[in-house]
């Protein structure tokens, strides 16, 4: 294990990893130290209202329910079940991740504090997963999240939240980690490439004997196969949640009677030949989707690719299609993470694979990060702080950093694992 001398930080109340899926955000938290990991799922809808709007809602229930927060620069947001269903929300797919993860990560943090009954003052350490494509953006959504953490309205008070440790990393960075940890030195013999395949995106990155490759996103998320769905079927609407779940409940042969009830039909004879409609508009939106996706991904992997590790809540809804165009090749699911059925409350299975893996990793680095008697601190570099444009090398006990040039699309992690 190589070590690197870094700057310690004091010890947070909670320690966060974050999945900002378009689908749901995904998250696994803990009251650090001793606290239980607990995970945690909210829509992705965000819907900017006035703050006297937002007052007028009352909050009963389940806080992620009734969640709205208001930022210092005079933005007021709801957030998640209360954007969808009272002020019109979206998932804002054309947005960057990054532009909705300020208002997102204030509102999971007043639903973390609400359930666990915290003060309004919190020091959190935070880890979130982005696209490839937005690895520049990371330093700008750590200083604007800083400044919305200061000082923010909710609907019970205003939080104050001071962040220890920000880091950001590529989508599948913790199936990476996980996969890493299995393989131990052999995977430095390897070369890996990871796809996760979500609802907004698909990206990928290659690890080539332990040095990473610039990471690839395209807009082939599940979120294309829906488009051309709903432009098949009259009377659908791409933003209505149903229609992912009953996709993904009819399966692969895109049954009919799973389909049926997105018919707005009112007679059964009138549902029955409009789920048949459905189902025919969805076997070829599915085929055509599987095509376009396929394609993509041969054109970025190439032969040298000892193994395929797929990841990501599309991944798994597609994994008949994409196991038998791969059957001559080594196909790793979710990088061999294992959910514990303890931690999977909320059924969520594999599409919390890629936030789990990332949230051990993340663990051990704040672990290590916390203040010691000398006050430095020592870690694994494969969880270092080191930026995409720093190669770390060993030079007896110590550390020479180098300047490289930046991988364009991948961010916060080591060049060599």
């Amino acid at each position: 294990m190589v070590k690197v001398r870094c700057k310690a930080i004091s010890s947070p109340d909670l320690v966060v990893t974050i999945d900002l899926g378009a689908s749901l955000t995904k998250v696994i938290a803990m009251q650090y130290p001793k606290g239980e990991s607990m995970v945690l799922c909210m829509e992705p809808e965000v819907a900017d209202v006035s703050l006297e709007s937002l007052k007028e809602c009352e909050i009963s229930g389940e806080p992620a329910n009734g969640c709205w927060i208001g930022l210092p620069n005079g933005e007021n947001y709801a957030i998640g079940f209360l954007a969808r269903y009272k002020f019109g929300g979206n998932s804002l797919l054309k947005e960057l991740k990054y532009d909705v993860a300020v208002p997102k990560i204030c509102g999971l943090l007043w639903v973390l504090k609400e359930k666990w009954k915290l003060t309004n003052k919190l020091s959190i350490a935070i880890a979130v997963l982005l696209p490839p494509s937005e690895g520049s953006d990371r330093t700008l959504l750590e200083t604007k999240l800083k400044e919305a953490l200061s000082s923010f309205s909710t609907p019970t008070d205003t939080m104050h939240v001071k962040i220890v440790l920000f880091d950001a990393m590529t989508e599948g960075a913790g199936i990476l980690f996980n996969r890493r940890g299995v393989l131990g030195e052999e995977f430095k013999n390897r070369t890996v490439a990871v796809a996760m395949i979500g609802y907004r995106n698909a990206s990928i990155f290659v690890v080539a004997r332990g040095v990473l490759s610039p990471g690839v996103s395209s807009d082939f998320g599940m979120a294309w196969m829906v488009d051309a769905f709903v432009r098949r079927c009259s009377g659908l609407s791409k933003e209505d949640p149903r229609i992912v779940q009953a996709l993904v409940e009819a399966g692969d042969e895109c049954s009919s009677e799973m389909l049926a009830k997105l018919s707005r039909k009112r007679k059964p004879e009138e549902i029955a030949a409009d789920a048949t409609t459905i189902a025919e508009s969805a076997l070829r939106s599915r085929d055509d989707y599987v095509r376009a996706l396929i394609r993509w991904l041969s054109q970025q992997l190439s032969v040298d690719v000892d193994e395929i590790i797929f990841c990501g809540g599309t991944a798994e809804y597609l994994r008949k299609s994409l196991e038998e165009h791969f059957a001559n090749r080594t196909l790793i699911w979710n990088g061999g993470v294992e959910i514990p059925p303890e931690l999977d409350t909320l059924g969520m299975g594999n599409r919390i694979a890629d936030v789990l893996g990332l949230h051990h990793a993340f663990l051990v680095r704040v672990s290590n990060l916390i203040k010691k008697d000398n006050g430095s601190a020592v870690i694994d570099n494969a969880y270092s702080s080191a930026t995409p444009s720093t190669v770390l090398s060993a030079d007896g006990d110590n550390i020479v950093r180098s300047k490289t040039p930046k991988p364009k699309g991948f961010l916060e992690m080591p060049d060599k694992l």
